[in-house]
């Protein structure tokens, strides 16, 4: 079975282009662009051709004239074969991703420090000092606390969720079926989003893609 398990449909130019053909030369024209996704090309020789296009050899030189004019030479269709580029660079990002356990790797930047959050990274403005006080005196731990730490602490923000943040878990696995059924997961792979979605270590990059086919280590 091929890697890429879909192909995107465009219905406004799909229609606009196939509205003269008959359902016969329609459904030879899916036929045809199917094995081209599946396979990356198509062959010349219009013997195989027609089989691809499920016509009988009476019927392919009929149906061959209303479909030529859709290809490019050599039955190439470019629109079709830049798509399917692209789905071959989304399916191997997402492969090393999945071997790294869904994350994607870090683009370190020049002066990039592991552990520096840049929302820190922003000049201080400088705090009045507090004057000695001799004639008062306190064991209180909260109060011997600097102004600098209260402020470092209350000024710290929370993490922006993203597609490569865990979810929350739910409240039972029916719940987390439910959620990922509704996300399309399909059912070879339910059980093993279901435990990942319940331990909190499942992501919407990661359900996406198990939409979209893609197979992670300890899937089915």
């Amino acid at each position: 079975m091929t890697h890429l398990p879909w192909m995107p449909v465009y219905i406004g130019d799909e229609l606009a282009e196939t509205a003269h053909l008959t359902a016969e030369e329609y459904g030879a024209y899916a036929s045809l662009k199917m094995h081209l996704w599946q396979h990356g090309r198509l062959p010349c020789e219009d013997e195989r051709l027609a089989r691809i296009a499920r016509c009988g050899a009476d019927r392919w030189h009929v149906v061959k004239d209303a479909l030529w004019n859709l290809f490019a030479d050599d039955w190439r269709h470019p629109r079709l074969e830049s798509l399917r580029l692209e789905a071959e660079e989304t399916h191997k990002k997402r492969s090393e991703a999945g071997k790294k356990g869904g994350r994607p790797r870090r683009e370190e930047k020049p002066g990039y420090k592991p552990g520096f959050s840049q929302e820190k990274a922003g000049p201080k403005q400088p705090q009045p000092q507090p004057q000695p006080q001799p004639h008062l005196h306190s064991d209180s731990p909260a109060q011997a606390q600097s102004p600098d730490w209260a402020l470092d602490n209350e000024g710290l923000d929370k993490t922006k969720r993203t597609i490569f943040t865990p979810l929350d878990p739910p409240t039972s696995p029916k719940q987390s079926a439910v959620f990922l059924r509704d996300k399309g997961v399909p059912d070879a792979s339910l059980s093993w989003a279901i435990e990942r979605h319940m331990a909190g270590e499942l992501t919407e990059y990661t359900i996406e893609g198990l939409a979209n086919g893609e197979v992670y280590e300890g899937t089915a």
